[in-house]
């Protein structure tokens, strides 16, 4: 008679060992797909958060070509979808101090996650969009990040600076352009300042006639002259050897059409500036003359730049001999034009007159020790308490 074996068969299984095999070798497999299904998770959140960045650089762009004033809208501008909530479900934030369209970044919400990194972009006053970031410390990010900012991705403290300085002058440009163009929108004529893209400085003098440029002062003229006749210029002419009172320009209506000038000793300007100078370098010569007329008639002592008030060197105090200028009374004691005073009583300006002194702070002029016996009495060469 033959025996089943159908029981023993049914209690095969797994064994310890086999179990142990089975369990090390999926740890050994999770092992490498779980971090890298970590990674793969937040490199889809950067992504979608580029998207948004990118939708954010869109609106701004958008907006700064319908723009009437580009100066106003690059200092205060901000994308209509900005949004931290929907940025925080991607682990990231706006970073407050990056938050219009001139500069608009985001950073993560966990400043300790080693995978997230921040990154931003900075809108010129051309409307030129330039993209930087910051990599983070794991190396997997740093292609997402140059897919971004390409070059820009991880800056130098120059590459910093040089952007910095960049801003400022897109931002003066920004200001100095829409300047110009309000003072062309108000009908103005003369001459005014625009953008001089050599020496990136808002300098550059521009000329208009009612608010429509012209190549030159020449040409302002010569439409002033079609449009009012010579009367302007008559009127000009006889103002040039006169002083603008107080500084201030000076018109004919409406034969000048509001232009204003300021007129000086002869010479005739259509800027306040140029005015301000010049008047400023006809103050200045006066002094100097003045001190040169004071040397010559032999002025000792002290001695204060005049006519004042006025620019350097007027209103300057200093003491005078024979032709050399001291720039204090120390030092003009060490002349051969300066004569101690007699007595150990001091005269006025020395401490005497019943001032009382503090002998024990008391310290001699350098003088004293020059010629001591000659100033053997002088109040600084010694001190006697009143």
């Amino acid at each position: 008679m033959k025996v089943s074996n159908l029981k023993k068969e049914n209690n095969k299984g797994f064994t310890i060992v086999e179990l142990i095999i089975v369990i090390a070798g999926l740890a050994a497999l999770g092992s490498f797909s779980i971090p890298n299904l970590l990674n793969s998770i937040k490199l889809n959140k950067i992504e979608e958060a580029k998207a948004i960045m990118n939708g954010y650089a869109s609106d701004c762009l958008g907006k700064f070509r319908i723009a009437a004033d580009t100066a106003e809208f690059i200092e205060n501008a901000t994308p209509e979808e900005l949004d931290n909530i929907k940025l925080g479900t991607l682990g990231y934030q706006i970073d407050s101090e990056k938050s219009k369209c001139s500069h608009l970044g985001i950073k993560p919400l966990n400043e300790k996650d080693q995978s997230l990194f921040a990154f931003d972009f900075r809108m010129s006053s051309d409307g030129l969009i330039l993209k930087t970031g910051t990599p983070s410390n794991n190396p997997r990010f740093l292609n997402s990040c140059r897919g971004w900012a390409g070059k820009n991705c991880g800056l130098s403290e120059e590459q910093k600076a040089e952007f910095e300085r960049l801003a400022a002058i897109s931002k003066a440009k920004s200001e100095c352009l829409s300047n110009y163009n309000k003072w062309l929108s108000a009908g103005n004529s003369g001459e005014y300042v625009s953008w001089d893209k050599n020496n990136e400085t808002c300098t550059k003098a521009v000329f208009a006639f009612e608010g429509t440029p012209v190549n030159s002062a020449a040409a302002v003229d010569q439409a002033l002259k079609a449009k009012y006749g010579e009367s302007c210029r008559i009127w000009r002419e006889s103002q040039k050897n006169t002083i603008s009172p107080n500084g201030k320009g000076q018109t004919k209506d409406p034969d000048c059409g509001g232009i204003l000038y300021w007129f000086h000793s002869g010479i005739e300007f259509t800027t306040q500036a140029g005015w301000d100078a010049h008047n400023n370098t006809v103050k200045s010569n006066a002094c100097n003359a003045n001190k040169a007329k004071a040397v010559s008639q032999g002025k000792k002592g002290k001695y204060t730049y005049g006519p004042t008030p006025g620019p350097d060197p007027c209103g300057k105090v200093v003491w005078l001999c024979k032709g050399s200028e001291y720039p204090s009374p120390s030092a003009y004691e060490t002349s051969s034009c300066y004569t101690p005073p007699s007595g150990g009583g001091g005269g006025a300006g020395f401490g005497g007159g019943g001032i009382t002194r503090d002998c024990a702070n008391f310290r001699k002029a350098q003088f004293c020790f020059r010629k001591p016996f000659l100033y053997r009495n002088h109040p600084q060469c010694y001190c006697s308490p009143s």
